[in-house]
């Protein structure tokens, strides 16, 4: 019989940090990805991972390119989501996937897997969205944009998937130190936090520390919920 591995440290978890950029606000309506970006936090440091342009194989509405700057020209010739979902599995390899409104960005990736005839990752990814209304309930708006100011976090590249996913990327980090302020140590705790409905949030819970200052053992983990993409997959 093997032990079973202990609690991994926040100092040691390794987060995929996506964004992506569409063609439409639903995937299940037929929008689909144009761009896409990974940026890995690891250890406390940031970096870009994987970033790609893609050719939707359908025209671009007018407000997408005044919001993203990008255009039809500028895809033409440019891979399909197919052509790069390897590259895009590697960059997210035993990383926990976080999404600023995480939900958008898996659906999307979700149904361009399905498209493009590969599994579709299972599990659920880590929101920033989420994290941030738990962490800092005083923030009344969430959007990327005021999150982003509340951290002082600039953003030069906003609407554009490596823009983004970079300072999402350094909002987390900012994230991270708040749930340590408040005791969380682990990767399972920070999950527990991320899970935890809204009205149980209270400063004495999220802590997790005992009248000795310790951090108490949690019972119905949820560490292994966390999205997670083996390379395999791909």
């Amino acid at each position: 019989m093997t032990s079973s591995p202990g609690p991994e440290s926040l100092e040691h978890a390794r987060f995929a940090v996506v964004d992506v950029e569409t063609t439409g606000v639903r995937a299940q309506n037929g929008g689909r990805i144009l761009e896409v970006a990974v940026a890995i936090l690891e250890g406390g440091t940031i970096h870009l991972a994987f970033e790609a342009l893609l050719d939707p194989g359908t025209p671009i509405p007018p407000w997408v390119t005044r919001l993203t700057g990008i255009t039809d020209g500028l895809v033409a010739g440019r891979p399909r989501f197919g052509d790069v979902v390897a590259g895009l599995g590697y960059a997210l390899d035993a990383g926990v996937f976080v999404a600023h409104n995480a939900r958008f960005d898996w659906r999307f990736l979700a149904a361009e897997c399905v498209a493009a005839g590969v599994p579709v990752p299972g599990g659920k990814p880590l929101c920033t969205v989420r994290l941030t209304r738990r962490l800092v309930p005083e923030l009344r708006h969430r959007g990327l944009d005021h999150v982003a100011a509340f951290f002082g976090v600039e953003n030069p590249a906003r609407h554009r998937a490596f823009g983004d996913a970079l300072a999402t990327a350094h909002i987390l980090r900012a994230l991270i130190g708040r749930a340590r302020e408040r005791g969380v140590e682990t990767l399972e705790q920070l999950i527990e936090v991320h899970e935890r409905p809204r009205h149980r949030m209270r400063n004495s819970e999220c802590g997790m520390r005992n009248v000795s200052g310790e951090v108490e053992p949690r019972a119905n983990s949820h560490v292994n919920s966390a999205f997670r993409i083996p390379h395999s997959e791909f």
